[in-house]
């Protein structure tokens, strides 16, 4: 767990909520508030939508990530760790937001549970299957994917720090968190086995657009149901298509 110095701020909570104390209260700022995307996302936990925030915000703006998180949290950015992290956030700057998913957080959320039960670490299952076969049962093949997972502390700031630091991978888990290439995320944050919890954090490319066909349309749509997914079962009608007026319509509603 890294060692945080978190003043405190506002009401007295319990230790492990001290970062949502912390840092919430920045992504109610009208610059940032569009950087909270899974905040209405009620499946996630509080952790779990500030995970998705920070990495909002170090893809949005790393130098007000170094000043509005680093810097107050008392994290020593000259730590040789850290180095790369910082000279990469000094670069990034307003790539868009990640969108939460509910397939993502779906596929996540079971190989946290997975790991945690097991024991085990990294990215294949405990039934043999890698990210890509895992995340494509519920995303259509042709999107790309990207995973990273974290053992020890299931503080936000911490999970986040150990991806965009050189711990993990030489700096892969940082790219994925900062790759223009990558649009949705799924997070999950679970108890492990023999480590204090582990997170895992499965991203994925926007759909390719099809051509306006009739059948490429139905296909398309169906498509874009895995990105803009609920677990309510919404449908997913066309927006670009007008319903007209229709007498056939209007009378055989009739009983």
């Amino acid at each position: 767990m890294l060692a945080l110095n978190r003043p405190a701020i506002g009401k007295t909570l319990p230790t492990e909520n001290s970062t949502l104390v912390l840092f919430n209260n920045i992504f109610n700022q009208a610059k940032y508030a569009n950087l909270h995307t899974a905040s209405s996302e009620f499946y996630l936990s509080e952790d779990e939508k500030l995970v998705v925030a920070l990495c909002n915000l170090a893809r949005f703006d790393g130098h007000a990530f170094i000043r509005e998180i680093l810097l107050p949290a008392g994290i020593d950015t000259s730590k040789l760790d850290f180095q790369g992290m910082i000279c990469k956030l000094k670069s990034t700057r307003n790539l868009p937001p990640l969108m939460p998913a509910y397939s993502l957080h779906k596929t996540a959320l079971s190989h946290a549970k997975d790991m945690g039960l097991t024991g085990d670490s990294g990215h294949i299952s405990s039934k043999g299957l890698n990210f890509e076969q895992r995340i494509s049962q519920y995303f259509p093949n042709h999107a790309g994917f990207a995973e990273n997972f974290h053992l020890g502390s299931g503080e936000p700031l911490d999970i986040v720090l150990s991806f965009l630091s050189n711990k993990h991978n030489s700096g892969i888990y940082r790219d994925n968190i900062l790759s223009a290439n990558l649009h949705y995320i799924g997070v999950s944050i679970q108890p492990h086995r023999n480590s204090c919890s582990d997170a895992v954090i499965d991203f994925a490319r926007k759909p390719k657009m099809l051509p306006a066909t009739s059948a490429s349309t139905s296909k398309r749509k169906k498509t874009e149901a895995y990105f803009m997914d609920c677990p309510k079962g919404r449908t997913f009608d066309n927006p670009g298509k007008k319903q007209g007026f229709s007498l056939f319509k209007l009378f055989s509603r009739r009983n």
